[in-house]
């Protein structure tokens, strides 16, 4: 195999991280996209991510708060 320069292929196996759940029939939409709340503390909207980091996965979850200084925040 050297002599005729044939290297073995290492192929990585596939590991699935994350499993698709259908969560439509158990989520309600109850903000019905009304995004101007009357009040404060009355919508937050979050996400979750993971990142990869040589000590292993870090969590990063924001939270925004929706009613912000008086106005508004559209980007949800």
């Amino acid at each position: 195999m050297r002599q005729m320069g044939i290297k073995a292929r290492w192929v990585k196996p596939y590991i699935q991280t994350t499993i698709d759940s259908d969560f439509s029939q158990d989520r309600k939409n109850i903000l019905n996209e009304e995004f101007n709340p009357a009040h404060p503390d009355a919508v937050w909207c979050s996400d979750i991510t993971y990142i990869w980091t040589f000590e292993g996965f870090v969590y990063l979850i924001p939270v925004l708060w929706i009613y912000i200084r008086g106005k508004s925040f559209l980007g949800c």
